[in-house]
């Protein structure tokens, strides 16, 4: 039964990936031109992240250096307000600060549905990186799991209040050793990252990719489909004005 699922959520990446190839040509390429860099997700910062195993089953496949992007979907650092914010996790075998270096990727968001995106953001603190609930929304194939949703919930809130924009209070939580990301599937823990530095390289390295699924973890069905020709329709067109 879990292969004809598979099948089934195979084709449907096939035609998301037909459906994104043509709005990318029709629009994403020339916005991202136009601006030069991401169209969502264009501010953000770079973190050095340790990788924990919490399972038997795919956490130790997991386990390792990594690299994890946090970053707001609309508004710039300095936000006061809410927004979208955003979580691109890169699985590295060896660390290495070169954010273009890794074998696996996972992409998730502050929201658990694109039908509730717009209340998700006015429910998401854009202050606090890590006071958040965090999705990949859509499904991704993993081993032992089949089609499932990766999830991150808001951990219970830290001993101290920070202040300041959220660069500010990550790199306090950072310094404390309270930056900490659980991710779970089905309310069972996985892994944990644990962000041990901030890293000043350059982050239009980090490419996205939904075909970077060297740990067996790779998203199905038509919406990933649409990001997987999307993403790098936009980052040609950037790489374009040099973004």
């Amino acid at each position: 039964m879990r292969w004809i699922v598979g099948f089934g959520l195979l084709v449907l990446f096939v035609l998301g990936a037909a459906v994104g190839l043509l709005l990318g040509v029709l629009f994403i390429f020339w916005y991202s031109l136009y601006r030069g860099k991401r169209a969502v997700h264009a501010d953000g910062v770079l973190c050095r992240a340790e990788v924990i195993a919490h399972d038997k089953i795919i956490g130790p496949e997991l386990a390792g250096p990594a690299l994890v992007r946090l970053s707001g979907a609309f508004a710039g650092l300095a936000t006061t307000g809410h927004d979208v914010l955003g979580m691109d996790i890169r699985f590295q075998k060896t660390a290495v600060d070169d954010a273009s270096v890794g074998d696996q990727d996972l992409l998730l968001g502050s929201f658990e549905s694109f039908h509730t995106a717009a209340k998700a953001r006015e429910l998401t603190d854009a202050v606090d990186y890590l006071d958040n609930d965090y999705s990949t929304v859509t499904p991704w194939w993993s081993p032992g799991q089949g089609s499932v949703t990766w999830q991150v919930h808001r951990p219970e809130r830290r001993a101290v209040d920070r202040a300041g924009d959220r660069t500010g209070r990550l790199d306090a939580d950072i310094v404390d050793d309270v930056a900490r990301i659980v991710l779970e599937i089905a309310g069972k823990p996985i892994i944990e990252l644990r962000l041990t530095s901030r890293l000043a390289i350059d982050q239009r390295t980090l490419k996205a990719s939904m075909f970077r699924t060297g740990r067996g973890i790779r998203p199905v069905g038509f919406r990933n489909g649409i990001r997987a020709t999307v993403y790098p329709i936009s980052q040609l067109a950037r790489g374009l004005r040099g973004g």
